[in-house]
């Protein structure tokens, strides 16, 4: 028997690490931050629009998509998307830890299970979770919902419907935990502050590929999942902002540098054929980081060259 969403979800953490099974997305920023624990990359997605009748359908669940919904939707995605090449398809352009899929966690996880970073401040988007800040707020029960019923999740019995003794995580139609919607929206205003100032050098190289062969740009694009490109554009970018960027990010690459290396030390030991294509992609970032650091190292920039300059290192190395 189908029935509606519940709109009330409650969330307690049990701490059984389902939700760490894999590196999160991050800000350029929260990656600067976390330069020795995270390797960055950029995550290059499909974006198809979501419309007004549109059937979502989880577990006993069912819901149409209004107008409203739609547009809500719609008004997110303008944070992180981009439209590309001549048949009105969007890409989703942001920045993202990756790692070995065989390692089936977060690079974050203690060997006791539990977050190294929980003391210092976790990222943004692990603070969220199991909230998507990409979804608006009234339809973050449809992404519980669809996460009690997940295959990653099961067992976690972490997200039930309703309201518990402890406040509710969504209810009547936002997100009622003050410290879940306050990471919800500090991760909004990342992708819309980095969007302006990276996502658009890497969405007009994207579109040149696409202005060239289309089929074959779009083909390179996962229709589920995402197709990772190194952090070189966007390091490019900010770099030639100010000398102070330009020292940041070298100091950036030079720590990502050694991570990588440490993390293909690894896999070879661990001698899995599945690590290979994830060895392949990383000694492919090595070789790009290194191209990075000669170009910002000899890049002549000067500290009021760009009008944001100021902004920017305020934002980058808070």
């Amino acid at each position: 028997m189908v029935s509606p969403f519940p709109h009330a979800f409650s969330f307690e953490c049990t701490a059984c690490g389902k939700c760490c099974n894999s590196p999160p997305a991050l800000s350029l920023r929260e990656l600067f931050r976390y330069r020795d624990v995270f390797i960055g990359a950029i995550a290059i997605s499909r974006a198809p629009p979501v419309r007004a009748g549109q059937r979502v359908r989880t577990g006993p669940y069912e819901t149409l998509l209004s107008d409203e919904h739609a547009s809500a939707c719609d008004a997110l995605a303008r944070l992180h998307t981009f439209s590309i090449g001549a048949h009105g398809d969007s890409i989703s352009v942001t920045t993202q830890a990756i790692d070995y899929a065989s390692s089936g966690r977060c690079t974050a996880l203690a060997d006791d299970g539990l977050c190294r970073l929980h003391a210092d401040g976790k990222p943004d988007q692990c603070i969220a979770v199991p909230l998507d800040p990409l979804v608006p707020d009234r339809l973050q029960h449809v992404v519980l919902a669809q996460r009690s019923f997940g295959e990653g999740w099961l067992g976690a019995q972490c997200i039930e419907p309703g309201e518990r003794r402890e406040p509710a995580l969504v209810a009547n139609g936002g997100i009622v935990a003050n410290d879940a919607k306050a990471a919800v929206e500090r991760r909004r205003r990342a992708l819309a502050t980095e969007r302006e100032w990276c996502g658009r050098t890497i969405a007009d190289a994207l579109r040149r590929d696409f202005a060239a062969d289309p089929r074959r740009a779009l083909a390179q694009v996962p229709e589920n999942g995402y197709r990772t490109i190194s952090l070189v554009p966007a390091l490019l970018f900010i770099g030639a902002m100010s000398p102070v960027l330009a020292r940041h990010c070298i100091g950036y690459i030079d720590a990502q540098t050694a991570l990588i290396r440490r993390n293909i030390a690894r896999a070879i030991e661990r001698r899995r054929l599945d690590d290979r294509p994830m060895t392949q992609t990383l000694r492919a970032f090595l070789d790009a980081l290194a191209r990075a650091r000669e170009q910002l190292a000899s890049m002549r920039t000067q500290s009021n060259g760009w009008p944001l300059a100021k902004e920017a290192e305020t934002y980058f190395l808070c």
